[in-house]
Formats: structure tokens, C-alpha cells, sequence
């Protein structure tokens, strides 16, 4: 089984986690696979402690601080185009507030599945 998680009798796993700081518990959900809701703890254990410092159900290397700099990994970002810079599509703008969270909580789920196997 993995951190923080547990098989209720009805089949779903629930998710909760302790935070050391504080001692309180908090309640993450309820989820049909024990990878979803191991993926929840991992998300609030580095939340609550840093990545540094978390415990978690898998191995997230691209967030690990032993990579270069991401701006070592881009690409140089493409010159400007003047033909294109004259057009403004309103529906690319609408929605993005700069926020990235929902990003890296994709990008975990997709290296998950494209893993096959989990590393504990």
C-alpha cells in the first residue's frame, strides 16, 4: 500500500495526511485507484513540507533540485513576428491567470502513465 492511504471495505481508498508541524490531520478525499489518492498525498506532502523535505509515493525527478535550471532545458523562445504580433485572438487569452499548478499536477499524472511501474 502507499503513504497515507487505505482500502475502505467497499473497494475505494481513502487519502489522508498528518501534518508534522502542526500534528492536525487532513482529510485529502476518496478515490477509485490507491494511485489517485497516493498521487493527492504526495501533492499535499510537498505542500506542507517542500520538495526537499517531502515523503512521497513516487519518484518526481523533474522537480528534483539536482537538475540544471529550467531555462538550461527550453528552447530559446521563437523572434517575433510582426504579421502575427498585428493579430489578437481573444478565446487564447481568456482563462490563463499565470497560475502553473494545474501544469505540474498534469505532468505528474502523465509520467505516472507513461511509467508503467511505481518507485517507492
Amino acid at each position: 500500500m502507499y503513504l497515507g492511504v487505505r482500502k475502505r471495505p467497499w473497494g475505494k481508498y481513502a487519502a489522508e495526511i498528518r501534518n508534522p508541524y502542526t500534528k492536525v490531520r487532513h482529510w485529502l478525499g476518496t478515490f477509485n485507484t490507491a494511485e489517485e489518492a497516493a498521487i493527492a498525498y504526495d501533492i499535499s506532502s510537498i505542500n506542507i513540507c517542500g520538495i526537499d523535505n517531502a515523503r512521497t509515493n513516487f519518484h518526481y525527478p523533474f522537480v528534483s533540485q539536482s537538475q540544471p535550471p529550467l531555462s538550461l532545458l527550453l528552447p530559446a523562445p521563437p523572434q517575433p513576428n510582426p504579421v502575427l504580433d498585428a493579430i489578437s485572438i481573444p478565446e487564447m487569452n481568456v482563462g490563463f491567470d499565470g497560475d502553473d499548478e494545474s501544469l505540474v499536477i498534469a505532468s505528474i499524472l502523465q509520467t505516472f502513465s507513461n511509467s508503467g511501474s511505481c518507485s517507492l
